[in-house]
């Protein structure tokens, strides 16, 4: 779900080159910001607030992350963020619901920056809604692709228990998983189980 609020920040909707978004994004806005249909060599884009969750998004979203955290523990190198902005080389930081990273320098954050960006994200997950689902389908998608550590993308479905894999390995084919089923990530050596993602939401 998308939504607008009043803000000394530019508004939903506003034309913006790729600097001035990551100007904005600086700031430290309490807001969720996309910038959409990105033109690299016009250099322009649109300016989307994403911020707004319905309460089966931000359910599902925590419920990844927790799954996530289970599998990994605290010891080993892995980490896994909710919301946080992920850096892509030559394109407009993108902020996924879910990213995984397992290189050390993620870790340390640099407290100069704002706001914190992931730079070498493993695993992206981003939960569906009506609102941004071709958005995350397409360009977004896209977008990721362009992050040479990226290796899975996970599409999770609010309307039923469902999520969509693809893996870099197979060039990004589709891979459908349902309620009874585990997704197993190799990069990892963990699995994930669909049943547990939905817990509590159905």
């Amino acid at each position: 779900m998308t939504q607008q609020h009043s803000s000394p920040v530019p508004q939903h909707g506003i034309p913006m080159t790729r600097v001035a978004f990551e100007r904005l994004l600086s700031d430290e806005s309490p807001y969720r910001y996309e910038l959409v249909d990105y033109d690299p060599v016009l250099d322009q884009g649109t300016v989307l607030d994403m911020t707004g969750l319905s309460p089966e998004h931000a359910e599902l979203s925590y419920n990844v992350t927790e799954a996530f955290k289970m599998q990994l523990g605290k010891r080993g190198p892995c980490r896994v963020y909710q919301e946080q902005y992920v850096e892509i080389p030559g394109q407009p930081s993108s902020v996924p619901d879910v990213v995984v990273t397992c290189d050390l320098g993620d870790r340390e954050k640099d407290k100069r920056a704002r706001p914190f960006r992931v730079r070498s994200p493993l695993i992206i997950v981003e939960v569906l809604s009506l609102s941004t689902e071709k958005y995350d389908r397409t360009e977004k998608f896209l977008r990721y692709t362009q992050c040479p550590t990226l290796e899975v993308y996970l599409l999770v479905s609010q309307d039923e228990p469902y999520i969509e894999v693809y893996r870099r390995s197979t060039n990004w084919k589709q891979e459908r998983y349902s309620s009874g089923q585990t997704i197993h990530l190799d990069q990892l050596d963990r699995e994930l189980v669909v049943d547990e993602v939905y817990e509590g939401v159905f």
